[in-house]
């Protein structure tokens, strides 16, 4: 144990100071959909048509809903502000760390015959074959020097066991020991594809604890499966279970009808083309939610009672899929316009109020301090006091009722070159975007679809106050 470690470790033990009414420390799982925006669940209210989700409908019944929660607009940054309660610039991913298949040591296996038909993209558009590596100067994945969740639930005096299944995309070949990059990173267990793209649903290289193997089946399928046995292993240890699905990200393709119960099961799976797609982005979002069922069926009552489930999206949908009106497929993933940033949170779990909605501002890096004070009360202690933290607790909207915004701003940003460079801040009303240099302004209370940007050479205020406000801060994140 380092020094970092070790002094987190006496901090934790020595000032403990919160406590729930469960007399175990409650258990946490993490439910990831992959390129989500708001509009792709009917319980946000936002364009039609939306998805069959039963499970996450009474998810959001039972629990909170977040109506203005943001992340990164791209996958990995966003999943490394969860894990580490900072922004991008400070842990050193802006951009997705692209898939390195031909540096795993085994071949991609081939596709069954039975697999449903698959149409591919980039993210500039359609392809025949997804690309197997990019340049060799692109960033490396997520250092060890940053501090992930499950290394400091680790370090509690009740330590938890903690599981990572799915798709992790937070290491490349240019970290040292990217196989098992989750593992050195605080999980005990980790299965699944290490890549942000499953070469196909239908099969993919699958790494268990540094181990690579060839796979075939339904990737997602696969996922669960070993999300149940990890949790199932625990017995009445505490838990943490971050479950990544590849549902819905592009290849999109029809499901195994086994997971589907509307009409989406009369597709016909050899039919998706780059032209159709958004019945089968349906369909996919229709089967991640029955996987996220089986997950919630397959754990005991009494266990899942002192359990908080969260359900989140990673980024907003991708232009491919599709996204209905009001959406502007032109502003969503890889955009920080509101449909690349806003996304579905859903938090349940021990004395959480069911059915409320928080209309206030939330973050991706919000539920590291949130996981933490929940798991071990006072979340200042466990981190460094030297050490800059992003995440603002949400306990206070989900055990205490406040009603009020806990953040001054919400930011988020995506810097991946000629492809996409582009910051955003918002406070409670106001929203500016700089992309390469230009910059918008939109009233976001009063205009959400950011349809009317604001005339930045004629300003009254309290506009002109606000948009000097935010760009100052803006100046200042980087």
């Amino acid at each position: 144990m380092n020094w970092l470690k070790l002094l987190l470790f006496l901090m934790l033990a020595t000032d403990v100071s919160h406590t729930l009414a469960q007399d175990r420390p409650p258990n946490f799982l993490v439910l990831i959909g992959d390129d989500m925006g708001v509009e792709t669940l009917s319980s946000y209210g936002i364009g039609t048509p939306t998805a069959i989700t039963p499970n996450l409908d009474q998810l959001a019944e039972d629990g909170v809903l977040f109506e203005n929660f943001w992340t990164e607009p791209i996958c990995s940054p966003s999943r490394a502000d969860i894990l580490t309660g900072r922004y991008p610039f400070r842990h050193g991913v802006p951009g997705p760390l692209f898939s390195f298949w031909g540096r795993m040591g085994v071949p991609q296996p081939e596709r069954p015959a039975s697999a449903h038909k698959e149409a591919l993209f980039s993210p500039l558009g359609p392809v025949e074959e997804l690309p197997d590596a990019m340049p060799e100067e692109y960033t490396p994945g997520l250092l060890n020097s940053e501090l992930l969740i499950p290394e400091l639930l680790k370090l509690l005096p009740t330590p938890y066991a903690t599981g990572a299944v799915g798709k992790w995309h937070l290491s490349t070949p240019f970290n040292e020991n990217w196989l098992d990059h989750p593992n050195a990173n605080g999980f005990d267990n980790f299965a699944g594809p290490l890549t942000g793209i499953a070469h196909s649903y239908f099969a993919w290289l699958h790494v268990e604890n540094g181990e690579v193997r060839q796979e075939s089946g339904y990737v997602d399928t696969t996922n669960s499966e070993n999300a149940i046995r990890f949790i199932h292993e625990q017995g009445d240890n505490p838990w943490f279970a971050w479950v990544a699905f590849y549902n819905p990200h592009t290849n999109v393709h029809l499901p195994p009808t086994e997971l589907l119960n509307s009409e989406a099961r009369a597709l016909d799976p050899n039919a998706v083309s780059t032209e159709n797609t958004q019945p089968y982005f349906l369909a996919q979002i229709e089967a991640l939610d029955t996987l996220v069922g089986r997950i919630m069926a397959a754990i005991p009552e009494e266990v899942i009672d002192n359990t908080y489930v969260i359900f989140l999206g990673d980024n907003g949908t991708d232009r491919w899929s599709g996204p209905p009106a009001p959406i502007d497929p032109q502003r969503v993933k890889m955009t920080t316009y509101e449909g690349g940033v806003r996304v579905p949170l859903i938090i349940r779990g021990p004395e959480i109020e069911a059915g409320a909605r928080i209309p206030y501002m939330a973050h991706a890096v919000d539920l590291f301090a949130t996981i933490l004070e929940l798991a071990a009360g006072d979340d200042e202690s466990v981190v460094p006091a030297d050490r800059p933290i992003d995440s603002v607790s949400l306990v206070p909207y989900l055990l205490e009722g406040a009603d009020e915004e806990l953040r001054e701003w919400n930011y988020s940003s995506v810097l991946m070159g000629e492809l996409s460079n582009s910051r955003t801040l918002r406070n409670s009303e106001y929203k500016l975007i700089i992309d390469n240099g230009t910059e918008e302004l939109y009233h976001i209370a009063e205009d959400p679809a950011e349809l009317n940007p604001l005339d930045l050479e004629n300003l009254a205020e309290p506009e002109r106050s606000h948009y000097q406000a935010l760009k100052a801060q803006l100046e200042v994140l980087n």
